[in-house]
């Protein structure tokens, strides 16, 4: 209940200082606003009066500033818009009535409304059509000469003002994704062809369909996908096969799960036979080999490797008998009477227990063309998980042990050791206190395949042959 309380007032008290802060914050830029009014600066006095309502928009006061220092400050903006407008200067009219609209929506926010002639509106729209048209002429010359950068800054402009302009958003979008299809085009003709794929992937996103940007990304995936056979990795014994078997279809499910377009993993039972070499895969694809070894498409390359190391273990539970003491403690009533408490420790034996699991793999692996047997990539992995548990067991209350050695159970020697303090009673009951299951050594396997594969599938899908 008191905490409850406690959470309340503290948070209350957190909304009273900032109400509090920001009444004196829109009170000070109140108090700056006249001061400056006073004195002739109505433009400056008219953006405290809008700060302070930004701080307190509850301050009648500063809205009363704000609605005589920015009806001034409109009808001064006013007085050059039209000058503009009657001079022809278009461009400057219409960023001039712009930047009139933003100033009345920020004093609106406010329940502040500014006015403006009648006339106003009906100038600006004049003076938009003949501006945005201007432009927009020149956008499309830009583009006709094939100078995207500088149309698209110009169409950029007629877009912002007015998003509906005529048809200047198709245009917009030649001039945002034609220099990016025809660097496509370009990088397909000199075969980078993930560069070219992403280029048209990027038009297909942010875009939608261009010209024919779909099939070219389609072609240039398929110019770029290679497509892996994974056969057993070797074992240095006839026992390692399961695990060779188990490590294939983790490197099967990790790279098939990559997001990259350029990569597909071969299916096929002669690719999981355990006594598979990448020296029969290629007698296959060149078709030198018995027709019954089929596989069932054309295969770029091959994933294959070497388990240089394997174990994995969870041994037996080793059980060590150790010694402590039991405190115990009692109150005695003396000959006079008086009680006085005794403390006696008893030489006794604690079981502790000790439990470990290991997973250790280590190997070399390849990513060779099936073309040119070249090696594309190869490494090495190395993977230790181990897992342990110590706890211990006593018959009776461990909360009583007392930490120390002895010499015999039945005399006492001046070798007995009582540690009796906080420090060491607090470790040695954590061992009473900790877990009693360790990770299977199965578990760890699973763990460790998992990171292998991983790291084999990140390697694989980070390569780029166009770099």
């Amino acid at each position: 209940m008191a905490n409850k309380f406690s959470k309340k007032f503290t948070i209350l008290f957190s909304i009273i200082t900032i109400l509090l802060i920001s009444g004196c914050a829109s009170k000070r830029y109140m108090n700056k606003a006249l001061e400056l009014e006073n004195a002739g600066l109505v433009s400056e006095a008219a953006d405290l009066y809008l700060r302070s309502l930004q701080a307190n928009d509850d301050n009648i006061d500063s809205k009363l500033g704000l609605k005589r220092t920015g009806q001034t400050v409109i009808d001064r903006k006013n007085n050059e818009f039209q000058a503009f407008y009657r001079n022809k200067q278009y461009k400057e009219a219409v960023y001039t009535f712009l930047d009139i609209d933003n100033y009345r929506t920020q004093a609106n926010r406010f329940g502040i409304n500014l006015n403006v002639p009648p006339n106003t509106l009906a100038f600006y729209n004049e003076a938009k059509e003949s501006y945005l048209n201007k432009q927009y002429h020149k956008g499309i010359d830009a583009l006709n000469a094939e100078n995207f950068s500088n149309a698209l800054s110009l169409l950029d402009e007629v877009l912002k003002i007015d998003p509906n302009f005529r048809d200047a958003s198709r245009y917009w979008v030649t001039a945002r994704y034609e220099p990016v299809y025809r660097d496509g085009l370009s990088f397909l003709k000199s075969d980078k062809n993930r560069t070219a794929y992403y280029a048209f992937d990027e038009i297909l996103k942010k875009n939608g369909e261009y010209k024919n940007a779909s099939q070219l990304r389609s072609e240039a995936r398929e110019k770029a996908l290679m497509k892996i056979g994974i056969i057993p990795f070797n074992g240095i014994n006839f026992s390692q096969r399961d695990i060779a078997q188990e490590l294939r279809t983790y490197l099967t499910s990790n790279i098939s799960q990559q997001n990259s377009p350029f990569y597909e993993i071969i299916e096929s039972p002669l690719l999981s036979q355990t006594d598979i070499t990448e020296t029969i895969i290629r007698g296959v694809l060149l078709n030198k080999n018995e027709d019954y070894l089929k596989l069932p498409t054309d295969i770029d390359a091959i994933l294959s490797g070497k388990i240089n190391e394997y174990t994995s273990t969870t041994t037996p539970v080793r059980k060590t008998r150790r010694k402590a003491w039991l405190k115990t403690t009692s109150t005695i009533t003396k000959e006079d009477g008086t009680k006085e408490k005794v403390t006696e420790y008893k030489k006794v034996f604690y079981y502790e227990y000790l439990r470990t699991s290991i997973f250790k793999m280590s190997i070399s692996y390849s990513l060779r063309s099936m073309e040119n047997n070249k090696v594309i990539l190869s490494d090495v992995i190395n993977k230790r998980i181990e897992d342990q548990v110590l706890f211990a067991e006593f018959d009776g209350d461990y909360k009583n042990l007392i930490p120390g050695t002895w010499e015999s159970s039945v005399r006492d020697s001046d070798q007995d050791k009582i540690y009796d303090n906080r420090n060491s009673i607090t470790e040695l009951h954590s061992f009473f206190e900790n877990r009693r299951r360790v990770t299977n050594s199965r578990e760890l396997q699973k763990q460790g395949l998992e990171e292998i594969s991983s790291q084999v599938a990140h390697h694989i899908v980070s390569y780029n042959p166009e770099i």
